[in-house]
Protein backbone atom coordinates (compact mmCIF):
# COMPACT_ATOMS: atom_id res chain seq x y z
CA UNK A 1 0.00 0.00 0.00
CA UNK A 2 3.30 2.35 0.88
CA UNK A 3 4.66 1.43 -2.42
CA UNK A 4 1.29 2.11 -4.42
CA UNK A 5 1.26 5.28 -2.64
CA UNK A 6 4.46 6.64 -3.04
CA UNK A 7 4.56 5.63 -6.58
CA UNK A 8 1.21 7.54 -7.46
CA UNK A 9 2.80 10.50 -5.19
CA UNK A 10 6.10 10.28 -7.75
CA UNK A 11 3.81 10.00 -10.96
CA UNK A 12 1.62 13.56 -9.21
CA UNK A 13 5.35 15.26 -8.62
CA UNK A 14 6.61 14.50 -12.57
CA UNK A 15 3.38 15.73 -13.50
CA UNK A 16 3.60 18.97 -11.94
CA UNK A 17 7.10 19.46 -12.51
CA UNK A 18 6.33 18.89 -16.28
CA UNK A 19 3.61 21.35 -15.75
CA UNK A 20 6.07 23.98 -14.46
CA UNK A 21 8.35 23.25 -17.21
CA UNK A 22 6.03 23.19 -19.77
CA UNK A 23 4.23 26.77 -18.16
CA UNK A 24 8.00 28.16 -18.10
CA UNK A 25 8.67 27.49 -21.85
CA UNK A 26 5.19 29.00 -22.73
CA UNK A 27 6.17 31.68 -21.27
CA UNK A 28 9.43 31.74 -22.81
CA UNK A 29 7.68 31.30 -26.16
CA UNK A 30 5.15 34.15 -25.43
CA UNK A 31 8.48 36.51 -24.62
CA UNK A 32 9.74 35.49 -27.71
CA UNK A 33 6.37 36.16 -30.22
CA UNK A 34 6.24 39.41 -28.78
CA UNK A 35 10.05 40.57 -28.98
CA UNK A 36 8.84 39.59 -32.31
CA UNK A 37 5.93 41.17 -32.97
CA UNK A 38 8.16 44.24 -31.50
CA UNK A 39 11.00 43.64 -34.00
CA UNK A 40 8.51 43.66 -36.64
CA UNK A 41 6.74 47.01 -35.79
CA UNK A 42 10.70 48.30 -35.89
CA UNK A 43 12.01 46.77 -38.82
CA UNK A 44 9.06 47.40 -40.82
CA UNK A 45 9.32 50.96 -39.86
CA UNK A 46 13.19 51.52 -41.04
CA UNK A 47 13.60 53.51 -44.17
CA UNK A 48 15.56 51.65 -46.74
CA UNK A 49 14.74 54.29 -49.84
CA UNK A 50 14.33 58.14 -50.18
CA UNK A 51 11.73 59.49 -47.49
CA UNK A 52 9.00 60.65 -49.70
CA UNK A 53 8.01 63.61 -48.33
CA UNK A 54 25.74 91.19 -75.02
CA UNK A 55 23.59 90.00 -77.84
CA UNK A 56 23.97 92.08 -81.39
CA UNK A 57 21.41 92.50 -83.71
CA UNK A 58 21.65 92.31 -87.97
CA UNK A 59 23.64 95.31 -88.14
CA UNK A 60 25.75 97.72 -86.08
CA UNK A 61 27.02 101.17 -86.59
CA UNK A 62 31.02 101.06 -86.26
CA UNK A 63 32.27 104.76 -85.26
CA UNK A 64 35.07 106.56 -84.62
CA UNK A 65 36.22 109.16 -82.54
CA UNK A 66 38.87 111.26 -83.90
CA UNK A 67 39.54 113.07 -80.45
CA UNK A 68 41.05 110.34 -78.96
CA UNK A 69 44.19 108.69 -78.89
CA UNK A 70 46.19 105.94 -77.64
CA UNK A 71 49.68 105.57 -78.21
CA UNK A 72 51.71 102.65 -76.64
CA UNK A 73 55.73 103.13 -75.99
CA UNK A 74 58.62 101.67 -75.19
CA UNK A 75 59.91 104.49 -71.99
CA UNK A 76 63.14 104.30 -72.93
CA UNK A 77 62.64 105.22 -76.82
CA UNK A 78 58.89 106.87 -76.72
CA UNK A 79 59.68 106.90 -80.44
CA UNK A 80 59.17 103.01 -80.63
CA UNK A 81 55.34 102.79 -80.33
CA UNK A 82 52.62 101.08 -81.88
CA UNK A 83 49.48 103.62 -81.89
CA UNK A 84 45.81 102.36 -82.27
CA UNK A 85 42.34 103.57 -82.62
CA UNK A 86 39.41 103.12 -80.29
CA UNK A 87 36.60 101.86 -82.22
CA UNK A 88 32.77 101.68 -80.91
CA UNK A 89 29.85 99.67 -82.58
CA UNK A 90 27.59 102.77 -81.45
CA UNK A 91 27.72 106.57 -82.68
CA UNK A 92 27.93 107.47 -78.51
CA UNK A 93 31.04 105.51 -77.73
CA UNK A 94 30.70 102.88 -75.22
CA UNK A 95 30.70 99.70 -76.61
CA UNK A 96 34.57 99.06 -77.29
CA UNK A 97 34.89 96.39 -81.01
CA UNK A 98 37.90 95.25 -82.65
CA UNK A 99 39.07 95.17 -86.40
CA UNK A 100 40.71 91.26 -87.21
CA UNK A 101 42.79 92.43 -90.39
CA UNK A 102 45.57 94.61 -89.69
CA UNK A 103 46.47 96.00 -92.77
CA UNK A 104 42.97 96.78 -95.02
CA UNK A 105 41.56 100.84 -94.52
CA UNK A 106 39.62 101.68 -91.04
CA UNK A 107 36.24 104.06 -91.52
CA UNK A 108 37.58 107.46 -90.18
CA UNK A 109 34.18 108.70 -89.81
CA UNK A 110 32.90 109.76 -86.62
CA UNK A 111 29.22 109.39 -87.27
CA UNK A 112 29.73 105.79 -88.25
CA UNK A 113 29.34 103.39 -90.86
CA UNK A 114 26.67 100.84 -91.14
CA UNK A 115 28.01 97.34 -90.84
CA UNK A 116 25.96 94.25 -91.08
CA UNK A 117 26.11 90.58 -90.08
CA UNK A 118 28.37 87.97 -91.91
CA UNK A 119 29.62 84.24 -91.20
CA UNK A 120 29.25 83.06 -87.86
CA UNK A 121 32.96 82.89 -85.88
CA UNK A 122 33.98 79.49 -86.41
CA UNK A 123 37.33 79.75 -84.52
CA UNK A 124 36.76 79.51 -80.76
CA UNK A 125 40.29 80.89 -79.75
CA UNK A 126 39.23 84.21 -81.01
CA UNK A 127 35.58 84.42 -79.56
CA UNK A 128 37.77 83.24 -76.19
CA UNK A 129 39.90 86.68 -76.54
CA UNK A 130 36.89 88.38 -77.27
CA UNK A 131 34.92 86.90 -73.93
CA UNK A 132 38.00 87.73 -71.99
CA UNK A 133 38.45 91.39 -72.40
CA UNK A 134 37.36 94.42 -71.87
CA UNK A 135 34.60 94.35 -74.40
CA UNK A 136 32.79 91.41 -71.81
CA UNK A 137 33.59 93.15 -68.75
CA UNK A 138 36.59 91.67 -67.97
CA UNK A 139 40.09 92.56 -67.98
CA UNK A 140 43.05 91.50 -69.38
CA UNK A 141 46.05 93.61 -67.34
CA UNK A 142 44.51 95.03 -64.54
CA UNK A 143 41.51 93.86 -63.39
CA UNK A 144 41.76 96.07 -59.94
CA UNK A 145 41.47 99.24 -61.65
CA UNK A 146 40.17 98.55 -65.26
CA UNK A 147 41.54 101.01 -67.91
CA UNK A 148 39.44 101.25 -71.07
CA UNK A 149 42.29 102.40 -73.21
CA UNK A 150 44.87 99.86 -71.80
CA UNK A 151 42.52 96.91 -72.17
CA UNK A 152 41.30 98.02 -75.42
CA UNK A 153 44.60 98.59 -77.00
CA UNK A 154 45.43 94.79 -75.30
CA UNK A 155 42.81 93.37 -76.60
CA UNK A 156 43.03 94.61 -80.39
CA UNK A 157 46.77 93.52 -80.12
CA UNK A 158 45.71 90.38 -78.73
CA UNK A 159 43.59 89.70 -81.31
CA UNK A 160 45.79 90.88 -84.21
CA UNK A 161 48.83 88.15 -83.10
CA UNK A 162 46.23 85.60 -82.52
CA UNK A 163 45.20 85.52 -86.05
CA UNK A 164 48.56 86.08 -87.45
CA UNK A 165 50.10 83.21 -85.59
CA UNK A 166 47.00 80.81 -86.45
CA UNK A 167 47.46 82.00 -90.19
CA UNK A 168 50.42 84.37 -91.05
CA UNK A 169 48.50 85.02 -95.03
CA UNK A 170 48.24 88.10 -96.05
CA UNK A 171 44.98 89.13 -94.36
CA UNK A 172 46.69 88.83 -90.71
CA UNK A 173 50.34 89.69 -91.33
CA UNK A 174 51.81 91.49 -89.00
CA UNK A 175 55.12 93.41 -89.81
CA UNK A 176 57.92 91.92 -87.64
CA UNK A 177 58.45 94.84 -85.08
CA UNK A 178 54.84 94.51 -84.53
CA UNK A 179 55.34 90.41 -83.68
CA UNK A 180 57.83 91.35 -81.65
CA UNK A 181 57.29 95.04 -80.49
CA UNK A 182 54.22 94.61 -78.24
CA UNK A 183 56.97 92.85 -75.36
CA UNK A 184 58.70 96.01 -74.80
CA UNK A 185 55.93 98.28 -74.38
CA UNK A 186 55.68 99.46 -71.00
CA UNK A 187 53.85 103.17 -70.90
CA UNK A 188 50.41 104.45 -72.55
CA UNK A 189 49.89 107.78 -73.66
CA UNK A 190 45.93 108.46 -74.32
CA UNK A 191 44.03 111.67 -74.93
CA UNK A 192 40.41 111.99 -74.57
CA UNK A 193 40.62 114.87 -76.77
CA UNK A 194 43.63 115.66 -78.74
CA UNK A 195 42.89 118.94 -79.34
CA UNK A 196 43.31 119.69 -75.21
CA UNK A 197 46.60 118.87 -74.02
CA UNK A 198 44.95 119.17 -70.45
CA UNK A 199 42.79 115.66 -71.22
CA UNK A 200 46.31 113.51 -71.85
CA UNK A 201 47.43 111.06 -69.52
CA UNK A 202 50.74 108.99 -69.06
CA UNK A 203 50.71 105.74 -67.30
CA UNK A 204 53.21 103.17 -66.86
CA UNK A 205 52.07 99.37 -67.84
CA UNK A 206 54.75 97.12 -67.16
CA UNK A 207 54.62 94.14 -68.56
CA UNK A 208 51.41 94.54 -70.44
CA UNK A 209 52.99 92.12 -73.46
CA UNK A 210 53.44 89.13 -70.60
CA UNK A 211 49.48 89.62 -70.27
CA UNK A 212 48.58 89.50 -73.92
CA UNK A 213 51.18 86.35 -74.14
CA UNK A 214 49.15 84.28 -71.60
CA UNK A 215 45.63 85.51 -73.39
CA UNK A 216 46.68 84.34 -76.94
CA UNK A 217 48.40 81.01 -75.24
CA UNK A 218 45.05 80.39 -73.47
CA UNK A 219 43.15 81.15 -76.83
CA UNK A 220 45.20 78.69 -78.31
CA UNK A 221 43.83 75.96 -76.15
CA UNK A 222 40.66 77.41 -75.82
CA UNK A 223 37.63 74.53 -76.68
CA UNK A 224 33.96 74.35 -77.20
CA UNK A 225 34.53 70.59 -76.50
CA UNK A 226 31.66 70.09 -73.87
CA UNK A 227 31.27 66.87 -71.81
CA UNK A 228 28.36 65.23 -70.03
CA UNK A 229 29.02 62.19 -67.46
CA UNK A 230 25.90 60.22 -66.23
CA UNK A 231 27.23 58.03 -63.29
CA UNK A 232 25.44 55.84 -61.02
CA UNK A 233 26.62 54.79 -57.61
CA UNK A 234 25.92 51.02 -57.52
CA UNK A 235 23.29 48.31 -59.25
CA UNK A 236 21.55 48.26 -55.60
CA UNK A 237 17.55 48.49 -55.73
CA UNK A 238 15.97 48.95 -52.53
CA UNK A 239 12.14 48.73 -51.96
CA UNK A 240 10.77 52.54 -50.66
CA UNK A 241 9.21 53.25 -47.65
CA UNK A 242 5.77 52.95 -48.17
CA UNK A 243 6.59 49.80 -49.74
CA UNK A 244 5.12 51.00 -53.58
CA UNK A 245 8.45 51.41 -55.73
CA UNK A 246 11.33 49.82 -56.17
CA UNK A 247 14.24 52.05 -56.06
CA UNK A 248 17.70 52.31 -57.98
CA UNK A 249 20.83 53.89 -56.33
CA UNK A 250 21.91 57.37 -56.28
CA UNK A 251 22.36 58.96 -60.16
CA UNK A 252 24.86 61.96 -60.52
CA UNK A 253 25.12 64.24 -63.58
CA UNK A 254 28.89 65.54 -64.06
CA UNK A 255 29.50 68.60 -66.74
CA UNK A 256 32.88 69.23 -68.11
CA UNK A 257 33.66 72.20 -67.93
CA UNK A 258 31.63 72.02 -64.97
CA UNK A 259 31.12 75.89 -64.55
CA UNK A 260 29.77 75.74 -67.85
CA UNK A 261 26.61 73.38 -66.98
CA UNK A 262 23.46 75.49 -66.90
CA UNK A 263 21.33 72.83 -66.07
CA UNK A 264 20.05 69.43 -67.58
CA UNK A 265 16.64 67.83 -67.46
CA UNK A 266 15.77 63.51 -67.44
CA UNK A 267 13.85 61.57 -69.69
CA UNK A 268 12.68 58.00 -68.84
CA UNK A 269 12.19 55.08 -71.00
CA UNK A 270 11.51 50.99 -70.96
CA UNK A 271 9.46 50.53 -68.09
CA UNK A 272 5.57 52.01 -67.40
CA UNK A 273 5.00 54.30 -64.33
CA UNK A 274 9.16 54.79 -63.92
CA UNK A 275 9.55 58.61 -61.90
CA UNK A 276 13.05 60.21 -61.58
CA UNK A 277 12.56 61.71 -57.99
CA UNK A 278 15.16 63.97 -56.18
CA UNK A 279 16.76 63.29 -52.83
CA UNK A 280 13.50 64.11 -50.84
CA UNK A 281 11.02 62.17 -52.95
CA UNK A 282 10.02 65.46 -55.19
CA UNK A 283 9.31 64.32 -59.03
CA UNK A 284 11.83 65.72 -61.40
CA UNK A 285 10.37 68.28 -63.75
CA UNK A 286 12.09 70.76 -66.31
CA UNK A 287 15.31 72.01 -65.80
CA UNK A 288 17.23 70.45 -62.98
CA UNK A 289 20.09 73.02 -61.31
CA UNK A 290 23.34 71.41 -61.69
CA UNK A 291 24.60 69.65 -58.81
CA UNK A 292 21.30 68.03 -58.02
CA UNK A 293 21.32 64.46 -57.86
CA UNK A 294 18.21 62.11 -58.52
CA UNK A 295 16.85 58.45 -58.32
CA UNK A 296 14.62 56.61 -60.57
CA UNK A 297 11.80 54.36 -58.79
CA UNK A 298 9.51 52.07 -60.73
CA UNK A 299 5.86 50.51 -59.41
CA UNK A 300 6.90 47.58 -57.82
CA UNK A 301 3.80 45.67 -59.92
CA UNK A 302 6.01 46.80 -63.03
CA UNK A 303 8.81 44.67 -61.77
CA UNK A 304 9.12 40.88 -62.37
CA UNK A 305 12.00 38.02 -61.96
CA UNK A 306 12.59 39.33 -65.43
CA UNK A 307 15.20 41.94 -66.13
CA UNK A 308 13.54 45.50 -66.66
CA UNK A 309 16.05 47.92 -67.78
CA UNK A 310 14.96 51.95 -67.85
CA UNK A 311 16.88 54.18 -69.93
CA UNK A 312 17.62 57.28 -68.12
CA UNK A 313 18.24 59.88 -70.99
CA UNK A 314 20.48 63.10 -70.06
CA UNK A 315 20.40 66.37 -71.61
CA UNK A 316 23.29 69.41 -70.31
CA UNK A 317 22.66 72.41 -71.26
CA UNK A 318 26.49 74.33 -71.41
CA UNK A 319 26.82 78.15 -71.41
CA UNK A 320 28.97 78.73 -74.83
CA UNK A 321 30.06 81.64 -76.81
CA UNK A 322 28.94 82.63 -80.16
CA UNK A 323 29.86 85.33 -82.78
CA UNK A 324 29.74 87.04 -86.02
CA UNK A 325 31.98 88.63 -88.05
CA UNK A 326 30.21 92.26 -89.43
CA UNK A 327 31.40 93.61 -92.52
CA UNK A 328 30.42 97.40 -94.62
CA UNK A 329 29.66 97.48 -98.78
CA UNK A 330 31.43 100.99 -98.46
CA UNK A 331 34.87 101.42 -99.58
CA UNK A 332 37.78 103.59 -99.03
CA UNK A 333 38.44 107.03 -101.09
CA UNK A 334 41.25 104.31 -102.74
CA UNK A 335 38.04 101.93 -103.54
CA UNK A 336 39.44 99.45 -100.93
CA UNK A 337 37.49 97.69 -98.46
CA UNK A 338 37.34 98.17 -94.74
CA UNK A 339 38.50 96.31 -92.19
CA UNK A 340 36.32 93.15 -90.72
CA UNK A 341 35.30 93.93 -87.38
CA UNK A 342 33.97 90.95 -84.93
CA UNK A 343 31.40 90.71 -81.77
CA UNK A 344 30.73 88.20 -79.33
CA UNK A 345 27.79 87.02 -77.71
CA UNK A 346 26.49 84.20 -75.16
CA UNK A 347 25.12 80.93 -76.24
CA UNK A 348 24.10 77.41 -75.12
CA UNK A 349 24.76 73.96 -76.58
CA UNK A 350 23.12 71.15 -75.69
CA UNK A 351 24.92 67.90 -74.94
CA UNK A 352 23.27 64.48 -74.87
CA UNK A 353 23.96 61.30 -72.46
CA UNK A 354 22.17 57.78 -71.43
CA UNK A 355 22.46 55.38 -68.93
CA UNK A 356 20.16 51.90 -67.92
CA UNK A 357 19.15 51.07 -64.67
CA UNK A 358 18.10 47.35 -64.28
CA UNK A 359 15.36 46.50 -62.24
CA UNK A 360 14.79 42.27 -61.44
CA UNK A 361 12.80 41.12 -58.54
CA UNK A 362 9.02 39.73 -57.83
CA UNK A 363 6.68 42.34 -57.07
CA UNK A 364 5.39 42.19 -53.41
CA UNK A 365 4.69 38.49 -53.07
CA UNK A 366 7.02 37.00 -50.54
CA UNK A 367 7.70 38.61 -46.73
CA UNK A 368 10.69 40.47 -45.68
CA UNK A 369 12.86 39.50 -43.09
CA UNK A 370 10.69 41.28 -40.66
CA UNK A 371 7.85 39.56 -41.51
CA UNK A 372 9.33 36.19 -41.69
CA UNK A 373 10.49 36.52 -37.81
CA UNK A 374 6.94 38.00 -36.72
CA UNK A 375 5.39 34.75 -38.25
CA UNK A 376 7.70 32.48 -37.04
CA UNK A 377 7.04 33.67 -33.48
CA UNK A 378 3.36 33.63 -34.03
CA UNK A 379 3.49 29.79 -34.62
CA UNK A 380 5.97 29.31 -31.79
CA UNK A 381 3.75 31.39 -29.91
CA UNK A 382 0.72 28.61 -30.73
CA UNK A 383 2.38 25.87 -30.29
CA UNK A 384 3.41 26.90 -26.83
CA UNK A 385 -0.33 27.97 -26.32
CA UNK A 386 -1.39 24.25 -27.29
CA UNK A 387 1.51 22.94 -24.75
CA UNK A 388 0.03 24.54 -21.70
CA UNK A 389 -3.25 22.99 -23.00
CA UNK A 390 -2.50 19.69 -23.03
CA UNK A 391 -0.25 19.61 -19.91
CA UNK A 392 -2.83 21.53 -18.03
CA UNK A 393 -5.45 18.68 -18.64
CA UNK A 394 -6.83 16.34 -16.46
CA UNK A 395 -5.49 12.91 -16.65
CA UNK A 396 -8.93 10.32 -17.08
CA UNK A 397 -9.36 7.96 -14.43
CA UNK A 398 -8.71 4.41 -15.68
Amino acid sequence: MEKIYMEGNHRQTKKKRGLDASVVLSFVVAIFAVCSLALYGVASNQNTGVSYAAPTGDSIVFSLDESESVTVSESADPSNNWRITVFYSEPDFTNPIFCIEANDDVVSTKNGTDYYKGEAIDDYGLLYILNNSYVNGKSIYDSANPNKYVESWATQVAIWLYLYEADPSSVHYLKPEYVEGYKTMDRIDYCSDITDPTSCEYAAIPGIGNKIDELVAAAKNASNAKKLDVNISSDKIVKTKDGKYYQSDKISVVGNPSSSLKNFTVALSGVDGAIAVDSNGNKLTGEVAPGTDFYVIVPVDKVTEKVSKVKVSVTGTFDSLAGNVYSTTEVSAGGKPYQKVVSVTGTTVNENKGIEVEFVGAPDTGMNTAQTIYFIGLIILLCGVGIVYANAKPVESK
